[in-house]
């Protein structure tokens, strides 16, 4: 295995207080980023792949799949916490002094990578999660009357320890480690800690996939969606929407209800099955352990780069 920064370099950078990120990479012409992840993260909470294709016939250049978080930052009922030690420990959590808002900004800052390798996309390292809508109650005051039925944080960032990134194009896996700066740790041993990382990982690409036959409890009938908004209510909040149109106070709105449908299987399941029904440039599968979140979207809400 080859990795992309020397010894001498990795200590150099390390010594300096600055992260860095280490790689090694793989021929992937045999591998999808689906059967790489049931080999890498299958299983393992706090587990992420992201795919891309576009206009549902081209396959975006990079996908990525990220496992092993070394901390975790979540949101719930306007209180923000992070667990430092998700490695060891994934309910070690400890509440913020800082806002939701601020306590990010904070952890975005002290999670930027300046010395990126070349050539390495910029989605090697860094946090992943999601945002739920409700985060907006701390952006902006807005009316907050809405039941919380899921239970599940606002927000979920995780920062793994490993991310595979695969170039679609070249048929090539990036394996990138982040290191982060650690005043109880030598420049020596978080080496041979991030190349032990990526061994790991490698050796997990030459296992085979075990065979999978997973049936549904459900299989053989398909059960009926059950709404959370009766179907007069529903029509009631269109006509009131249309008249809202007319009247000039908004040109775009989006009337949604919540359906539940039974699903006994692995939510990787349901994922692949959606990426075949429905590709999109933005395809993510987010394992979070007590639940998941699996999507397949046509649009971008916002980016920035640079």
């Amino acid at each position: 295995m080859q990795l992309s920064v020397s010894r001498e370099d990795f200590v150099r950078v390390y010594e300096a207080g600055r992260p860095q990120i280490v790689t090694t990479r793989l021929v992937a012409d045999l591998e999808t980023p689906v059967s790489a992840a049931l080999k890498l993260a299958d299983g393992q909470p706090d587990s992420f792949l992201l795919e891309s294709v576009e206009g549902g016939a081209f396959r975006g250049r990079y996908s990525a799949i990220g496992f092993k978080p070394d901390l975790i930052w979540r949101c719930r009922d306007g209180r923000a916490e992070i667990n430092r030690q998700a490695k060891i420990d994934r309910d070690r959590f400890e509440a913020e002094e800082l806002g939701p808002m601020e306590s990010l900004r904070r952890l975005v800052a002290a999670c930027r990578i300046d010395d990126y390798p070349a050539g390495v996309p910029s989605i090697a390292a860094g946090l992943f999660g999601y945002l739920g809508y409700d985060m907006v109650h701390y952006m902006e005051r807005l009316p907050d009357a809405n039941p919380d039925t899921l239970g599940i944080p606002e927000a979920v960032l995780i920062r793994p320890t490993v991310v595979a990134v695969f170039d679609n194009i070249e048929d090539l896996v990036t394996l990138c480690t982040p290191a982060w700066p650690d005043s109880g740790l030598s420049a020596e041993a978080a080496y041979d800690r991030a190349a032990e990382r990526l061994r790991d990982a490698v050796d997990s690409f030459g296992r085979s996939l075990p065979h999978r036959r997973e049936r549904s409890e459900d299989a053989g009938h398909l059960p009926e969606p059950v709404s959370n908004t009766p179907k007069e209510v529903y029509l009631a909040a269109v006509e009131k929407a249309k008249a809202y149109i007319r009247a000039g106070d908004i040109f775009q709105v989006v009337p949604s209800q919540r359906f539940r449908v039974p699903f006994s299987l692995p939510s990787i399941s349901f994922y692949r099955a959606l990426r075949r029904l429905n590709p999109s440039p933005f395809l993510f599968h987010l394992d979070l352990g007590d639940f998941s979140v699996v999507g397949s979207s046509p649009e971008i809400m916002v980016r920035l780069r640079g």
